[in-house]
């Protein structure tokens, strides 16, 4: 990567909010699809799993070459998986929900009858939500490259 477009990766994250504020946003959509997905599936039940975590998944180039790093939210999983009926809805919903709240691209990871998994993504900052069901369900998310709030009250350069 050159100097500019690392430059000019940085200048993208200081308008973004802090890693811990994107965090929190997605955390509170990873939720949101939960709860529709129990009302149109009432079997659900939805129990967090603490495996949130800080790193530089989220960083691709030339992100990497900078200080910022991504969270992955905690995951929410119910043992009863989400049933091939129910999926269309399910799905509908959550594209729904997560495109409100920016994340406007899909991508479809396994589709086929009893098994279901698929990404929810913005183009523009590298939030995403994972949604899957198979033996259980889950929905989780991630922020894409951002920095931290002591990276974002330090000027560019010092």
């Amino acid at each position: 990567m050159t100097k500019d477009e690392i430059a000019h990766a940085e200048e993208k994250m200081r308008k973004l909010p802090s890693v811990v504020d994107s965090e929190r946003a997605v955390a509170s959509i990873v939720q949101q699809i939960a709860d529709a997905a129990e009302t149109i599936a009432p079997e659900l039940d939805w129990y967090p799993i603490a495996n949130g975590a800080q790193g530089t998944l989220g960083c691709p180039s030339p992100y990497l070459e900078t200080n910022g790093v991504s969270r992955t939210t905690g995951s929410l999983t119910s043992a009863v998986p989400i049933s091939d009926s129910d999926w269309p809805a399910v799905l509908s919903v959550a594209r729904d929900i997560a495109g409100r709240n920016g994340l406007t691209s899909f991508t479809v990871r396994v589709d086929v009858a009893g098994r279901h998994d698929v990404v929810l993504h913005s183009p523009d900052d590298g939030n995403e939500i994972k949604l899957g069901t198979y033996k259980a369900a889950l929905v989780n998310g991630s922020t894409g490259c951002r920095f931290t709030e002591e990276d974002l009250r330090k000027q560019p350069g010092n």
